[in-house]
């Protein structure tokens, strides 16, 4: 392997590190067949750090693609209809003689200049909420107190300014180079074909707008769920009124034992405190990274390569109290049991939880069973066991709990569980460690309940963004949808007034103009979900607990897009339904 390593420092590619590593690996397998798929992974460091973020992030930037997109469209549909309302006055210029192009140029510098505006207010907010992000300690994603933005930030905001400006200038500019002068100067284009197909393409703009909205509340909506289900998951303990401190001594040991000796000493401090309802040490905390050992229930046998694992945990008596970890069956540990000693020929006792009794003598007593567990160089140990305790979700609380042993021993974790609050107890417990060691930097206590926040932090982060994208998503799709409803009642006004003076109700006229819209956003609303059920297969992986095709919610984001696209038509509806039919005949 550290030839591998040597050949990758020589400038030979990752991949084919990778692949050495690989043949490395079966050569290994061939040569110990005992110890099944043992061997060694090469990954990027990239990888290591940022590999489990790359897909939210991913969906993170296909959301502000969307964002994007919508802006684009409604801007779009801004700039037809102020062309709209400049029918008569391009008409007139292009019939003596200005040049198209000049017109489209012209439309150009508009939409460049909106979209510049636009980028300058975004950096200032993006600087704003990165630097306050960044600051933040409950988000456990790496590199992230060092996100800033940066000159490439700057330029790519640059870049994607012009690019979004020529896009949603494009569709203006295109209505302006193939505009007929003659054709826009009848009654202003009102009834013409020109003048309905930029409706038509308001109308297409809108309902894609609507579709990726639907996109956007659909995935915002399966992550909530998935989340919401993630806090609903019990842990196997009670992290409330729990704190944790990482004991680091000042000071080298001259045996383990006077190592021990200097933890124990501690442990008895620490529990003498008042406030302090009960202590332990144990060498790792829930959701930190475990030692995996091949385990082998005595007097089995298994295939070469076969043997099951196993997690295991050191702790001291008390640490299932201190945890609250439900006892189920036989006794804790007591002081009378000696620690775990690899070298020590006698049999240990052993813990095991209800996933490993399940699954090494299922149907069977576990009690008093003998676990031999195997920790090369060290020689394999039995250990008996003498209690089953309940499961415990010690990698993550969306991962199930996996067969996990713990033995007697000691470690550089302190764990307290106060009788009250826990900032009764946590000034007295930095007390006695300076009493105990005055050169040893005091740790700071870490609740519990905050190792579990940390542990859920990406999903929480990566699901208040996206729904955040999502709200500002519906918010300029409403906008859309008014904008093309009240353009077409302005367009329409005279029609609405012969409705009216001919005996119309005003009914009518709300059932006529909320139709419209209601049409476009049914439309994209379908089209949307659709899109979401496709696409719904990328966030499988992010989810838990629910389905990808969840019909709760592909139901409730068709639904909230049709009551906000209600609203939006409400305005426009009842500005029409009130007009007077005399100022309508009148208008021009």
């Amino acid at each position: 392997m550290m030839a591998v390593i040597g050949r990758l420092k020589s400038g030979i590619s990752v991949s084919q590190a990778q692949t050495e590593f690989e043949v490395l690996n079966q050569q290994l397998r061939r040569a110990h067949p005992e110890r099944g798929n043992f061997g060694a992974r090469l990954s990027p460091l990239r990888e290591q750090i940022t590999g489990r973020f790359r897909r939210p992030l991913l969906v993170l930037s296909a959301a502000v693609g969307c964002v994007l997109l919508i802006a684009c469209a409604n801007l779009s549909n801004l700039l037809l209809a102020r062309a709209g309302a400049r029918r008569k006055e391009i008409a007139i210029r292009s019939a003596l003689g200005a040049n198209p192009w000049r017109l489209v140029r012209q439309t150009f510098t508009e939409s460049l200049l909106l979209s510049g505006l636009g980028a300058v207010l975004g950096l200032l907010l993006a600087y704003v909420a990165t630097n306050t992000i960044a600051q933040l300690q409950t988000f456990g994603i790496p590199l992230l107190p060092k996100a800033r933005v940066d000159g490439l930030a700057l330029v790519f905001t640059i870049g994607l300014a012009l690019v979004t400006g020529l896009v949603f200038g494009t569709v203006p500019a295109l209505q302006f180079s193939k505009a007929d002068p003659l054709d826009d100067l009848k009654q202003a284009s009102r009834g013409s074909s020109h003048g309905r197909r930029r409706v038509g393409l308001r109308k297409s703009l809108v309902v894609s707008e609507v579709a990726l909205t639907c996109l956007l509340l659909v995935g915002a909506g399966l992550l909530l769920r998935s989340f919401v289900r993630l806090l609903e998951i019990d842990p196997g303990f009670r992290p409330e009124g729990v704190a944790a401190w990482h004991i680091q001594p000042n000071r080298e040991f001259s045996t383990p034992k006077a190592e021990f000796g200097f933890y124990d000493e501690v442990l008895r401090r620490v529990e003498a405190l008042p406030g302090v309802s009960s202590a332990t040490l144990t060498d790792k905390l829930p959701m930190d990274l475990n030692d995996v050992l091949r385990v082998s229930a005595k007097g089995e046998s298994y295939r070469p390569g076969e043997k099951p694992s196993a997690l295991a945990r050191f702790a001291q008596p008390g640490y299932f109290a201190t945890m609250q970890i439900p006892l189920l069956a036989g006794r804790d540990f007591d002081p009378h049991d000696a620690s775990f000693d690899w070298h020590e020929p006698n049999q240990k006792v052993a813990i095991i939880n209800e996933k490993f009794a399940h699954d090494f003598w299922p149907g069977r007593e576990a009690l008093g069973q003998i676990v031999v567990m195997e920790g090369p160089p060290d020689p394999p140990a039995d250990c008996r066991v003498v209690g089953i305790v309940g499961n415990v979700r010690q990698s993550a609380l969306e991962q199930a709990a996996r067969p996990e042993i713990f033995v007697v021993g000691g470690g550089r974790y302190l764990l307290v569980r106060a009788k009250g609050k826990l900032e009764g107890i946590t000034r007295s417990v930095s007390n006695a460690f300076r009493e105990l060691d005055p050169t040893m930097a005091v740790p700071e206590a870490k609740p519990l309940s905050q190792i579990i926040d940390q542990a859920i932090s990406p999903r929480r982060l990566i699901t208040l963004l996206l729904g955040l994208f999502s709200l500002l998503a519906l918010f300029l799709a409403s906008l859309g949808i008014y904008g093309v409803i009240a353009y077409s009642v302005s367009e329409r006004i005279q029609e609405i007034g012969v409705r009216l003076a001919l005996g119309s109700s005003m009914a009518a006229v709300l059932r006529l103009v909320i139709g419209e819209g209601m049409r476009l956003a049914l439309i994209g609303c379908g089209l949307g979900l659709l899109g979401s059920l496709a696409l719904s297969r990328v966030l499988r992986s992010l989810l838990f607990g629910i389905s990808a095709a969840d019909p709760f919610t592909f139901l409730m984001s068709g639904v909230l897009v049709s009551v906000v696209a209600l609203a939006a038509c409400l305005l426009p509806a009842l500005r029409a339904a009130h007009v007077d039919p005399i100022v309508a005949l009148r208008h021009d």
